[in-house]
């Protein structure tokens, strides 16, 4: 009898019934009874014996668990201290209503700021956003901070611990709110498909595909359809920007791929947004969205789509260049390009000055003077010129000013052209003159030198005749007469001879 018979005697003792009054007790069942009562009495004795035990050994332990206890309430205390400047912490999430965007469109995102349990923060915490790419804004309703560049803005959040910023496109910064709202408008033109202009950009894999084609051309008859539209303005700043600059050269390959630009935006949290202050960010948190490049790939269409301005610029110059001179053939080259181009936006004006280039290598006028190939190449070369001095779109404020080109530089070089061919035909002319004083120069010279060659010879004959002459009065003896008369003689014949040669020379 013990512990371990324990459950035994209880499960016996269960199972006794009861009795009624006069029932005799059978003494198999007193006894064991009495066994089962002897065996629980026993049991209770030997756990009181071991319980007594490890009460003993659990007061001798006590003291160290006492001092453990102390030890990990004082290391409590200490974590306590580290982590509570931690509680004060936030926790910053982002989001956006989608991820791929299209130039033109506005991504709004919106950053929640919450404490470590979940629960917002009223306080208004001051919210940093910077974007590696693109230029922001703060949505409206919001009390903001906009950093020099446009990359960077600080916005405060609502008493529900949110705030919001829109993330443009990078060339927008000359655009105005309102301007940059009537753009994001304008992207969600409706196509003869049903779909929005954006949404066809999107979902096209290239720009060549059927669908964009149509989209590219609503988006032309929105450029060309008002001056100084905010369409207009955001296709022409496209230019401004080394970053997406085109060149006149347009390339062709530009159709086979989109470019995407990537925009990784970052949320710093702080209290407050007092620089004075020492403020460590309490939350941080960023999000990347893309936009897609299809500004490129519709200028490339746009420009070289200028068939419709050939035959008028031909019809114009066909029946006046010709015969007045090249520098008023000049003058008419660039009073048809001012009368042209006045109207039209930095796209519209590349568009024209190829068509114009195209119109003038197919230019034929009747009796073409002589110059007409020159002046052909001059304009070519100064429209060239002109083309490459617009393209980094120093003209873009938004006044009509600058919208309006001076066109100084094709102006210069094309004067400069004409005065130079003025004078080389100037200069033709007398060295044409100078040619034929030449000519009679050389045969007066040719002339003279036959005749210095006739008066040497003469010369010569009587340098003889004189020195024969000497030579016969050394020999004159005066003592005689017949040989005085002799030497007379011949002196005379001499003087004869040379009589004949001076009538020789003067005829």
């Amino acid at each position: 009898m013990s512990l371990t018979t324990l459950n035994d005697d209880v499960a016996y003792l269960q199972g006794v019934e009861d009795k009624d009054t006069g029932s005799l007790i059978k003494s198999e069942d007193w006894n064991n009874l009495v066994t089962s009562v002897e065996g629980i009495g026993v049991a209770l004795l030997q756990y009181i014996d071991e319980n007594n035990t490890r009460v003993g050994n659990l007061a001798l332990e006590l003291p160290l668990l006492a001092s453990r206890v102390d030890d990990i309430e004082e290391g409590l205390e200490r974590l306590t201290t580290n982590i509570e400047p931690l509680l004060n912490q936030y926790v910053v999430t982002m989001s956006t209503a989608k991820v791929n965007y299209a130039l033109g469109e506005l991504c709004e995102i919106t950053a929640e700021v919450k404490s470590l349990s979940g629960e917002p923060i009223t306080s208004r915490p001051w919210i940093d956003f910077i974007s590696t790419w693109g230029q922001m804004r703060v949505a409206p309703g919001f009390t903001s901070a906009t950093g020099a560049s446009g990359s960077s803005i600080s916005v405060r959040a609502n008493a529900s611990g949110i705030a919001r910023v829109l993330v443009k496109s990078a060339h927008t910064e000359n655009l105005t709110e309102v301007q940059e709202n009537q753009v994001a408008a304008a992207m969600e033109t409706t196509l003869s498909t049903g779909g929005f202009f954006f949404q066809t950009i999107m979902d096209a894999p290239t720009p060549a595909s059927e669908p964009v084609i149509e989209a590219f051309q609503i988006m032309t008859l929105q450029y060309d359809q008002v001056q100084d539209s905010p369409m207009q303005l955001f296709l022409d700043s496209y230019q401004q920007y080394p970053q997406f600059q085109i060149l006149p050269q347009w390339n062709p390959g530009i159709f086979s791929s989109w470019t995407s630009y990537r925009a990784i935006v970052v949320a710093f949290a702080k209290d407050d947004s007092d620089p004075t202050t020492p403020d460590a960010t309490k939350g941080t948190s960023s999000i990347q969205v893309t936009f897609r490049d299809w500004v490129s790939p519709w200028i490339g269409t746009y420009v070289n789509d200028f068939g419709g301005f050939v035959p008028g610029i031909m019809s114009t110059m066909s029946g006046q260049i010709g015969g007045a001179g090249f520098a008023v053939d000049l003058d008419l080259v660039h009073t048809v390009i001012g009368n042209n181009i006045d109207t039209l936006g930095i796209l519209g004006r590349q568009r024209y000055y190829n068509g114009f280039i195209n119109a003038v290598d197919q230019l034929v006028v009747n009796d073409p003077p002589l110059y007409f190939q020159d002046l052909k190449q001059t304009v070519k070369h100064s429209v060239t010129m002109q083309q490459l001095q617009e393209s980094p779109g120093v003209a873009l404020r938004g006044n009509q000013a600058s919208k309006t080109p001076a066109l100084t530089a094709m102006t210069g070089v094309s004067r400069h052209a004409a005065a130079a061919k003025d004078v080389a035909e100037t200069t033709l002319g007398t060295f044409d003159a100078l040619e034929a004083s030449n000519k009679d120069l050389s045969d007066k010279i040719a002339a003279m030198d036959s005749d210095l060659r006739a008066t040497q010879q003469t010369s010569t004959e009587i340098t003889t005749h004189l020195s024969s002459i000497g030579q016969n009065v050394l020999r004159i003896n005066t003592l005689d007469q017949n040989s005085v008369q002799s030497q007379i003689n011949l002196i005379t014949a001499q003087l004869g001879q040379i009589g004949v040669t001076l009538n020789r020379e003067r005829s």
